[in-house]
């Protein structure tokens, strides 16, 4: 099992890594992880049509870490939850599909809470084969409620290429944000805006709403107001998997 550093006998790590599973998932956390969490991660999962994802959590500090983590579905509801600790410079990691109950609606964001600050490696899977790894080590900011603030992110729908947006609410009050898709020179080609009710998602395919073009790329542009969003993009027909996944989780303004 990945994510442990162990170098005893292969009894000896397998029983580690029971140990440290059994930590992870299966113990309750002692400390109250709900009203001690001082850090707040979101991301994008998905284990319709074949699709999976291990969630790595990485504990970088030397003290133990509470955490809590949800998934909800598209609609926002909580389909499965869990809380543990991780101790100190350790790691563990959960398989979603094997613990997220089967739906076509089983999309969306994950959430993170934690007493300490985590590094969270993500791995996507389609059809058990790794498509793609991504890093997450911001929290979902808080913002200022009087001020606006930007998510951007690259899309491509040159040939074959399709991207998908996927906008993701990571709090437990409704949001909204106004997605803009500009050309490479600068036109807007859609424009619309969201309103997500608590840990609500939206899918937005881009061929859907600005099909195809030989030159048919440039910037995707989210303003939230008052309280972020989460945004993620699938993107398929580049690259050897199919399929790459990105969050963006940072403003950049």
């Amino acid at each position: 099992m990945k994510g442990f550093d162990y170098n005893g006998s292969s009894r000896e790590k397998e029983g580690a890594i029971l140990k440290s599973l059994f930590l992870l998932i299966a113990m309750v956390a002692l400390i109250g992880v709900g009203a001690s969490a001082q850090y707040h991660y979101a991301f994008y999962y998905d284990t319709t049509g074949g699709q999976d994802l291990e969630v790595n959590l990485l504990n970088a500090m030397p003290r133990e870490n509470g955490f809590a983590l949800s998934a909800h579905d598209a609609y926002g509801g909580e389909l499965w939850s869990t809380e543990g600790t991780i101790t100190g410079n350790q790691a563990g990691v959960i398989r979603l599909g094997d613990y997220v109950p089967a739906s076509d609606l089983a999309w969306g964001v994950v959430t993170v809470d934690s007493v300490e600050q985590l590094v969270i490696g993500l791995e996507y899977f389609m059809e058990d084969e790794l498509v793609a790894i991504d890093t997450i080590y911001r929290e979902a900011p808080a913002l200022n409620p009087n001020e606006d603030f930007w998510l951007g992110a690259y899309y491509n729908q040159v040939g074959e290429s399709e991207t998908a947006l996927i906008v993701m609410n990571p709090w437990e009050t409704t949001g909204g944000c106004t997605i803009v898709v500009r050309s490479s020179d600068g036109q807007t080609l859609y424009q619309s805006d969201f309103v997500l009710g608590p840990h609500e998602s939206e899918y937005v395919p881009l061929t859907n709403e600005i099909g195809h073009g030989n030159l048919l790329w440039g910037f995707v542009d989210v303003r939230m107001t008052g309280q972020s969003v989460v945004l993620a993009l699938e993107y398929y027909g580049r690259g050897c998997a199919g399929l790459e996944i990105d969050n963006v989780t940072e403003y950049y303004y």
